[in-house]
């Protein structure tokens, strides 16, 4: 599978799992040219994008090649880069849950196996603005969010979430969208209790292995190649 497949394939999953907005939400990869990514081109959805929708561009918003338009916002992509060098695949969608999470007052909690991934500590929000991230400085902000989750809310308008591969970024991705469901349905029932700290930390250690991730990387795989045949 070369970058640009399993780029695609990544939007494809995410989509599947919630990630979907129509035509926006965009996921990149680097390649191993020092300052260039490849990213879903701009005009269709994540649940459409193949091999041949992906663009290559630089740092600076330059397309190299490719045949669509990059996105707006490719500087929250250019500048997780730059700030952080072993990043190597970035995610900025638009689920619904994880929004409403990122626009509230709470924080993501560890309410179920799952979510143990990402509490504690808390998973920043980034709170300067709910506008497009369209400038460098907008891009550095948001990178010097991520912590030690390697994510960032941004409040009243989505996420980003970043990881040293595409496999895991994009699992990631899925599972911040269920722990975000699993809460915002169980606040709707009014109080609810959630993992302690120490819990969280060795669930965390169990579940979320290396080869943990591959796996529930091929299983999705697996799931879309079932839901595409469907088709």
């Amino acid at each position: 599978m070369t970058l640009q497949e399993k780029l695609a394939t990544a939007c494809r999953i995410l989509a599947m799992q919630g990630h979907n907005d129509m035509i926006y939400g965009h996921v990149s990869a680097l390649t191993d040219t020092p300052g260039q990514y490849w990213i879903k081109g701009s005009g269709i959805g994540l649940e459409e994008a193949r091999e041949d929708d992906m663009v290559l561009i630089d740092f600076e918003g330059n397309t190299l090649a490719g045949k669509r338009k990059r996105h707006n916002e490719f500087p929250i992509h250019s500048e997780v880069y730059r700030t952080n060098p072993e990043i190597r695949c970035v995610i900025h969608t638009h689920p619904t849950y994880s929004t409403i999470i990122a626009s509230s007052e709470h924080r993501l909690l560890p309410i179920t196996n799952l979510s143990c991934a990402f509490y504690p500590p808390a998973i920043n929000k980034f709170e300067e603005s709910s506008d497009l991230i369209v400038t460098a400085e907008q891009g550095i902000s948001v990178a010097r969010l991520l912590g030690e989750h390697k994510i960032v809310l941004l409040r009243n308008h989505g996420i980003v979430v970043a990881g040293p591969s595409i496999e895991e970024a994009c699992i990631r991705g899925v599972l911040l969208e269920h722990s975000a469901k699993t809460q915002v349905t169980a606040a709707s029932m009014g109080a609810f209790s959630w993992a302690t700290d120490g819990d969280a930390l060795l669930k965390r250690k169990r579940i979320y292995r290396p080869d943990a991730m591959i796996n529930l990387w091929e299983y999705y795989v697996r799931m879309l190649e079932k839901q595409e045949r469907k088709q």
